[in-house]
């Protein structure tokens, strides 16, 4: 069984029903036992074309003694109508402490009003796991 122990950065909580959606997500794939870097990618594939919809998720996941834990998680969009690609919207990075949005640009992962983006961004995005929103689930080693 794989678990999501907690996020790379033990001052920040995530929401217990995020830890069980990644873990179910983490169960549903045959990960050999000697990857320790993972990306985990959720896609809702009609938003590539319609831009509309449930936009597309990356969280990477790093094993720590038998147990993974969420070094970031990043929700991407396409930043207007003539991009022809998706671009980072909200970059949580628990590993290095910051936290990026594109009309503020970087700050500091720890303060009170980027918690309260995370814990609403991680209650929307546990609802589209449970409600199965993604058609499109991709789980990739990271090699360094």
């Amino acid at each position: 069984m794989n678990t999501v122990a907690s996020c790379y950065d033990n001052e920040v909580t995530l929401l217990p029903s995020l830890v069980e959606g990644l873990s179910a997500a983490l169960d549903s794939a045959p990960i050999p036992i000697n990857v320790d870097k993972l990306s985990m990618n959720f896609r809702h594939t009609p938003y590539y074309q319609t831009r509309r919809g449930t936009h597309p998720v990356e969280v990477r996941l790093e094993r720590h003694d038998k147990q993974w834990r969420v070094v970031f998680m990043a929700s991407f969009a396409y930043s207007d109508e003539t991009h022809r690609s998706v671009a980072p919207e909200l970059y949580f990075n628990f590993k290095r402490g910051w936290f990026y949005q594109p009309d503020i640009k970087g700050c500091e992962l720890a303060r009170p009003e980027v918690m309260d983006v995370l814990l609403s961004w991680s209650r929307m995005f546990c609802r589209q796991l449970r409600d199965e929103h993604f058609d499109d689930v991709r789980f990739t080693e990271v090699k360094t």
